[in-house]
């Protein structure tokens, strides 16, 4: 007897003497298990008990009872509130009974999820204990003389979807998938419901030819049905607070839980945030939590839900997981712990060099001139200098000329009066009304005529847009990313000096925007030695959507791979404008040959793709690229790259911005 059939002769028994469980459950059409429900002040699914005494495997999932004694709910899944029962077709077993008409041959397993979350260590233990892993990930997800099909049945909670998913990167023909769906159809309580949903550009185009053989989910079904996201898995503690209408800053405290009916276009240091509307994953809000280290979640209807409602004014503890959230009043003792532990605890004085006083162009420049140019434009030319990475390339404004400005106005004596003021540091209004006055002085006085001469005359002629940017060295650092804190200003081509000093008084007074200086105050940042330099950047012509990616998965530790956000141009990819929802694609990167899980598609092009597969092959590796040469230059701070992207008619790919970011992982994420 060969090994496989050693392996099959140990699981076999074990699946007749269960058929009396799994094969006589009768079927009076579609049942499923009970909707979600709420416990304790929490959203919690149906529980799924880790029973020691649940089968290895089923042949079917005849009730709710089978797909209960099976299916686990794994914390990295991309969707919350999902339960998922792995299968596997055995298609050289020479004993399975023959198939239902249509549908494709062999043994059918569905196996015990919690118990064997990978189909390898199934195979190995119970088909064939010779198997080697890597082998066993080529041949039987890549290759078409495979022996096993392997899959998920993913039970999405919230939209009430069962959906038949095969991984990313599984390359297996569109004739077999069509009748492996219909084997498993057959042999599951809820085959009428099931559906496919494809993840990759090769899943779609399959189930486009299949049509009606291989029903299928449009590209954005779970996203528009989803009802709890986790944008920042953690525990907070703080007072919770509901915002029914614009959030007003000033009036925002850190030791607040924030409860809004919108996604906030600014958001000071909070100890939590629950938003009404879901959230794009990585806008500059999410950005900005995961950063801090916020936990942070949607939940629609949040605003109105009774069991928040009850909280209002108490203060509570709130757990944002991979699966469930849960809240529930908390003890003054555990909130001041969790509070001290939260603000870093050294000051951090930013270095800054005002004798650089000349335009230097940004591919000239290294992260060692942060002193002198800033983050952004820093970082920016070490991204440059990558052999077929492209950038827009321009020129900065060095911080002397912002400090200079300072100093000749008498801004910069206002600034430090401001700063050693009681009624400034005590109250948030009194600070908002201070910093608008400074913003004031800076904008409403000269710069000096040599330097808009040099800047006019370096943009000048060129008949493109420019953008002025923020780069200081409060920003795009390690520990401390500062997203969307400052402020860009667009200047036309013709325009003129003026419009150019504007654009310089603008962005130099961004520094002292109320967002900015809180966040600054809460990371204990010396407020003083802050500079700005302006990174001038030519507009990139033909541009078709913009972008923002991580350089790594922040769903699974073990799955190494980036996620990418894109929108058509003309949306924002950054903002939290409604409900509109982006291009999002993990790009897996554990092998040579890239694999691209779709997880929706824009909500500006009917479900049509803004990046095709060898668009979505550009940019990871280009990321891949970044991930590899940046990340060394972080240390232990940052383990991968936040970057700004640009997709061009003629499928370019140009990066705007790059700055390192630290991806934390629940424990279940890590494996």
């Amino acid at each position: 007897m060969g090994a496989g059939a050693e392996g099959r002769a140990r699981l076999v028994p074990l699946l007749v003497g269960l058929c009396g469980l799994a094969c006589t459950s009768p079927v009076a059409g579609p049942r499923r298990p009970p909707p979600p429900r709420t416990s304790g002040g929490a959203t919690t699914a149906p529980p799924l008990a880790a029973d020691p005494s649940a089968p290895d495997a089923l042949p079917a999932l005849r009730s709710p009872a089978d797909w209960t004694a099976l299916a686990y709910r794994p914390a990295y899944q991309p969707t919350a509130h999902t339960e998922v029962v792995k299968f596997l077709i055995d298609l050289e077993d020479p004993s399975a009974a023959p198939p239902p008409a249509g549908a494709l041959p062999g043994r059918l397993y569905f196996m015990n999820s919690a118990r064997h979350e990978l189909h390898f260590t199934f195979a190995e233990t119970f088909l064939d204990p010779l198997l080697d892993h890597a082998r066993f990930n080529v041949a039987q997800y890549r290759r078409p003389d495979r022996r096993f099909v392997l899959g998920s049945l993913v039970h999405y909670l919230d939209a009430d979807v069962w959906a038949f998913e095969m991984v990313a990167g599984d390359t297996l023909d569109a004739e077999r998938t069509a009748r492996a769906f219909a084997r498993v159809r057959a042999a599951v309580f809820f085959g009428d419901a099931l559906r496919y949903r494809p993840l990759s550009p090769l899943h779609a185009a399959h189930a486009e030819a299949l049509g009606e053989r291989l029903p299928s989910l449009a590209p954005n079904a779970l996203l528009e049905a989803t009802r709890y996201q986790p944008l920042v898995p953690g525990v907070a503690y703080g007072v919770l607070r509901r915002v029914t209408g614009e959030l007003d800053v000033a009036e925002v405290r850190p030791n607040d839980l924030l409860v809004t009916a919108r996604v906030p276009g600014e958001l000071p240091p909070v100890a939590g945030l629950v938003t009404s509307a879901l959230q794009a994953p990585l806008a500059h809000v999410a950005i900005l939590c995961r950063n801090r280290g916020t936990p942070d979640m949607a939940l629609r209807g949040a605003i109105d839900d009774p069991r928040l409602i009850a909280l209002e004014g108490r203060l509570v503890r709130l757990e944002v997981g991979p699966q469930e959230f849960r809240v529930e009043e908390a003890t003054r003792e555990e909130a001041e712990a969790h509070w001290a532990a939260r603000r870093p605890a050294q000051a951090f004085a930013p270095e800054v060099d005002e004798s650089v006083r000349a335009l230097r162009p940004v591919c000239e420049l290294r992260l060692d001139d942060v002193a002198f140019a800033g983050a952004k434009a820093a970082q920016l030319g070490e991204v440059c200098a990558l052999e077929s990475v492209e950038t827009p390339g321009g020129f900065v404004v060095p911080f002397h000329h912002y400090r200079q400005h300072l100093r000749r106005h008498g801004v910069r004596s206002d600034i430090e009066a401001m700063l050693v003021d009681a009624a400034f540091r005590a109250d948030r209004r009194a600070r908002a009304e201070r910093l608008t006055e400074v913003r004031a002085r800076i904008e409403g006085t000269p710069v000096d005529p040599a330097l808009v001469r040099e800047v006019h005359g370096r943009i000048r002629g060129s008949g493109r847009r420019w953008i002025f940017r923020s780069s200081t060295n409060a920003e795009d650092l390690v520990g401390f990313n500062g997203a969307g804190l400052y402020r860009s200003v667009i200047v036309d081509p013709a325009a003129g000096p003026e419009a150019v000093a504007d654009a310089l008084r603008e962005v130099w007074a961004s520094v002292w925007l109320q967002r900015g200086f809180e966040e600054r105050e809460w990371f204990r940042i010396d407020p003083e030695p802050v500079s700005m330099a302006v990174l001038v950047q030519p507009f990139v012509d033909d541009v078709i959507a913009t972008g923002v990616a991580i350089t790594a998965n922040p769903y699974d530790a073990l799955r190494p791979g980036v996620l990418v956000n894109v929108q058509a141009a003309g949306g924002s990819v950054t903002g939290a404008e409604g409900d509109e929802i982006p291009e999002q694609v993990l790009i897996y990167t554990w092998a040579e040959d890239l694999e691209f899980e779709v997880l929706s598609r824009s909500s500006r092009t009917e479900g049509a793709a803004l990046m095709r597969e060898a668009d979505l092959r550009r940019v990871g590796g280009v990321l891949q690229r970044l991930h590899e040469e940046l990340v060394p230059l972080y240390g232990a701070g940052a383990n991968a790259v936040d970057a700004e992207l640009l997709l061009t008619r003629d499928h370019r790919v140009v990066i705007v911005q790059a700055r390192p970011i630290d991806v934390r992982w629940t424990e279940g994420q890590r494996g």
